[in-house]
């Protein structure tokens, strides 16, 4: 029972740019940050008068567990300066950065991650972990859209405080469980050179087909065409 996960839930918010809830996030290879576990994850910015409520959960879980590693390294202090090689020094603890920030217009933007995947003990093959997503009724998306930032959510999640090493402080970390969609916003994969420019009028249809070359090569010069299109 102790180890039985706790759940919690995020107000509304507005993903950021760069989310991968769609489809894992596999890094970058060939530039050396490539990751084959892959990872889903979402920057959510939720309004303050909504966000203080989870700082608080997070700050309290993060205080507690940071108390007991300071406690316990100054109990084990003695024996680690023996085991301490000569001309080396011992690693105090120290804290991370937490896994939220506060922006300048006040409102708070928290990091949320999971694994998509996991190995396998017996045959050490990478199993796929697949991300939940709901509408807002919460039932489940099968065919989950491109979301893509400016989306609204809400994140269900867990949440575990880990020690420090040599490259990160103690803090909390946000996992990812899944997400429920509220409004969607999808990524245009390079359609959107226009998107500063958006007027009033026109809107192609979100599921439709382009005119085909012969109909439009046998429509009078200069006339519209009433008709949708893919984007």
């Amino acid at each position: 029972m102790g180890n039985l996960r706790v759940f919690h839930f995020t107000p509304r918010g507005t993903a950021e740019p760069y989310c991968a809830i769609q489809k894992p996030d596999y890094g970058n290879p060939e530039k050396g940050f490539g990751n084959p576990r892959g990872v889903y994850k979402v920057d959510l910015t939720v309004p303050s008068k909504d966000a203080q409520a989870l700082i608080n959960k997070i700050n309290k879980l993060h205080e507690a567990n940071y108390a007991e590693i300071c406690e316990k390294f100054e109990a084990e202090r003695p024996e680690l300066l023996k085991k301490l090689a000569r001309g080396k020094k011992l690693l105090e603890p120290y804290e991370g950065n937490m896994p939220y920030f506060i922006n300048d217009d006040g409102t708070v933007t928290f990091k949320f991650s999971s694994y998509a995947s996991y190995v396998d003990k017996k045959t050490e093959e990478l199993k796929p972990l697949v991300l939940k997503v709901v509408d807002s009724k919460g039932k489940r998306i099968n065919n989950v859209p491109a979301i893509s930032g400016g989306s609204e959510l809400k994140a269900r999640f867990s949440m575990f405080a880990y020690g420090f090493s040599a490259v990160a402080g103690a803090s909390v970390k946000l996992q990812l469980d899944s997400v429920m969609l509220l409004k969607l916003v999808e990524f245009g994969g390079g359609d959107d050179e226009w998107g500063d420019e958006a007027e009033e009028g026109y809107v192609a249809d979100e599921v439709g087909c382009s005119p085909s070359s012969a109909m439009v090569a046998s429509l009078p010069r200069f006339k519209s065409v009433s008709g949708g299109g893919i984007e």
